[in-house]
Formats: structure tokens, sequence, C-alpha cells
């Protein structure tokens, strides 16, 4: 068998070009340094600047002393499941549910990506613009087709082309809060979402990663509190307890035929989750007055950065934006400032290498899909009001 026709699966795998990006503004910030004696302001990373909550870190340590380091049960510890029924009922209004319901992964991402390989060679669908691991990572490993529906520009949904995409396809990807956009679903646009999906006997995949990082007093709707079987949603706690480097997720369907394959899959790719690992994010969960002042604490830094990111784009001409209900990216819209004539790549680039060459680091359009190119994501999840106001700064500079 030629070398070319092994583990084409996985040699369809792109790194997420956020890591290249990554990368490149490694080493252009050593130069940039040098030439200006200043650092580039990096809002290209989801990344979050904040420690895990102590009172986590302490659980899992004392989980470690307790001898919780052997081999995970299979699908998920006991204690975690129960605190994440005890967490969906609280928080998402989610009932009706028992520990068969509910899968522990690493991270949301282990979640995401067993439930893509369901539908291994199907057509799945998913808003546009999408999340750049499904597009990179989980639709070539998975061997599927992904039929984007672009959302308008104001980010509001186009319910006649989901329908017809909703004809073609076995699953539909959606992710509220959005990243890149920062777009919060309401309960109204969930509901007929999952009602549509119903209607046409396409599983609905939610992707939930960011549902504390809301603000202006708005609520994460999650569709898991309808009670269709067909919904699968997909949990992590990297987000909303700065545990990104902890890989702690958990999926829950009311389906448990759906589960039972998930941990057929999930025991086959990883074994489980590390025990200590699962008692440290259930004690994170369970403790409601530590959650509180971690997460509240937390989400009102993140208002504050995206309130001065905010205010700071609007004093920058010809730039279309629309500030985020959740998540902690903007999304703006660059048109006005690429060269009408720029297609491809290079326009595709060009916001991005200007933001770039005046040490401002973010990430273009393209990398979330084949709509939206003008634009460009900027994350606040690690910079300082001082660096925004930095960046800003520049940024007036360069679009004058």
């Amino acid at each position: 068998m030629a070398e070319q026709e092994f583990f084409h699966c996985i040699r369809d795998i792109r790194m997420s070009p956020i890591v290249m990006i990554s990368e490149e503004v490694r080493k252009k910030g050593v130069e940039f340094k040098a030439q200006t004696g200043k650092d580039i302001i990096p809002f290209q990373r989801g990344e979050i600047d904040f420690a895990t909550p102590e009172y986590i870190r302490r659980a899992a340590q004392e989980a470690m002393d307790g001898g919780k380091t052997k081999y995970p049960k299979s699908g998920g510890e006991k204690r975690f499941k129960e605190a994440v029924l005890n967490k969906l009922e609280r928080y998402n209004k989610v009932t009706g549910l028992d520990e068969d319901n509910i899968i522990a992964t690493y991270g949301g991402q282990e979640a995401l990506e067993l439930t893509f390989q369901l539908f291994h060679g199907k057509k799945v669908g998913g808003f546009a613009p999408t999340w750049s691991c499904v597009l990179e990572n989980f639709v070539p490993y998975a061997d599927v087709e992904f039929i984007e529906v672009p959302l308008e520009g104001d980010f509001s949904v186009d319910y006649d082309r989901l329908a017809e995409v909703l004809k073609e396809v076995s699953l539909f990807y959606l992710n509220t809060p959005q990243n890149p956009t920062g777009k919060l679903f309401t309960r109204e646009e969930v509901s007929k979402i999952a009602e549509m999906c119903r209607e046409n006997n396409v599983y609905l995949l939610s992707d939930e990663a960011y549902e504390r990082i809301v603000f202006d007093g708005k609520e994460h709707f999650s569709p898991l509190s309808l009670e269709y079987d067909n919904i699968i949603s997909a949990f992590t706690l990297s987000k909303t307890y700065s545990m990104t480097g902890w890989r702690v997720g958990y999926l829950a369907t009311r389906n448990k035929e759906i589960t039972k394959l998930i941990r057929l899959g999930n025991y086959t790719q990883t074994a489980g989750v590390a025990t200590f690992l699962q008692y440290a994010a259930a004690e994170a969960v369970d403790n409601i007055e530590e959650d509180a002042k971690a997460v509240g604490g937390m989400v009102a830094e993140f208002d504050k950065r995206r309130n001065a990111l905010y205010e700071g784009f609007k004093q920058i001409p010809g730039i279309n934006f629309d500030k985020p209900d959740g998540a902690f990216y903007l999304f703006p819209n660059f048109t006005e400032h690429i060269p009408a004539a720029l297609k491809g790549e290079e326009r595709n680039t060009y916001i991005y290498k200007k933001l770039l060459d005046e040490g401002v680091a973010a990430v273009y359009g393209s990398c979330f899909g084949g709509h939206f190119v003008d634009n460009v994501r900027f994350s606040f999840s690690g910079v300082t009001i001082d660096q925004i106001n930095e960046g800003v700064e520049r940024m007036k500079m360069i679009f004058k």
C-alpha cells in the first residue's frame, strides 16, 4: 500500500491557524521589541490570564493526597457526574437526567470530536463564522462534509438558508456564546434552531464552552433544557474556571444510546479523564459560594476589557462591529480599509499583516471559514486595560 494511503484522515488535519499565528507573533515580537522597545499586543489567543482559583487547586491536591490517582471509572467518576447533574439542574435548568446521560471528557474538545466521529463520512452543518478547530481538526478527522450557514452581517440567523441545509445534513453544530463573534444566541433563536433540527431528524451538537461568560445581565440558554433526544451538549471547565490546561469537560444528552457510544470512543482514545482531575472539577462546580466569587470576578474583569475595546474601536473610522454579549471576542469588519482589487489570500491577510507590522496581533477572518473574510478577531481574554488602550492607539495610527 502506498504511503500516502495511510492515515488520510490525520494527514488532512492542520494545526489551528491561531496556533500558527501565535508562532509568527512570537517570532515577530523579538524583532518588534528590538526595533521599537515595545511589546506586541496579544489579541490573538483565547487563553485566559487568570490563575485557576485556589479552591480548585486545593481540591486537586487533596484528591491526589487521598489516593485518587488510579485508573478512572469508564465514562466518569460518580462524584464528578453527580456534581455535573447538580450544575446542569441549577444553572442550565436541565432536569430528567441521570449519571448515564453524562460522559467525562478531556475538555469540551474531546466531547466535540467524539460526536463528530459518530457522524463519520456524513454531512454536517454549522453557522459561519465557525471555530477554527471544527474546520481544521474535527471535519477532516471524521471525514465529514461541512456545510456553512453564514450568519447575517449583524450575526442574526438566516432561517431560510438554515432550513435548506437541514434537509441535507445529519448533524448541526451550534456554538453559543460563539467564537469568534461573541454572539449569544437568544432563547428564542436556540429554541427555533433546535425545533428545526428535530423536524428534520437532525442531531444538534451544542458547544457551550463560554456558557458562563455573558454580559449586561443576559443569560445563556442551553438547548439541553429542551426535552429533545437529538440534543448533544458539550461543556468544558476551561473558560469558566480558567482551567484551560487541566483539560476537563463533559458531554451530556438525553439519548443514552449516544452516551454508550461516546463512552466507547472515550475509552478507546484516552481511557478516561484522570481521577484526581475529576474530583477537582466536581469541587469547582459544586462549591456554589467559591464558584460565584471566582466566576463573578473573572466575568466582571472581562466586561471591563470588553467595554474598553469596544469604546476604542468606536474611535477608529471605517470599522463596523457589534458589541458582544458573551465570550471574550470582538469580530469587527474592515472592508472599508481593504483595497477592492485584492483577492484570495492576499486579501484575507491584508489587515492582519498591517496590524502585526505595528505590533497588534489578531486573527484574520478566513481562519473561521469561507465567509466574513474581511473581519478580524480580537480576544480580550489575556490583555490588560492598559494593553487594550495601547493597542487602540496603534490602530488609530494605522487606520486614520
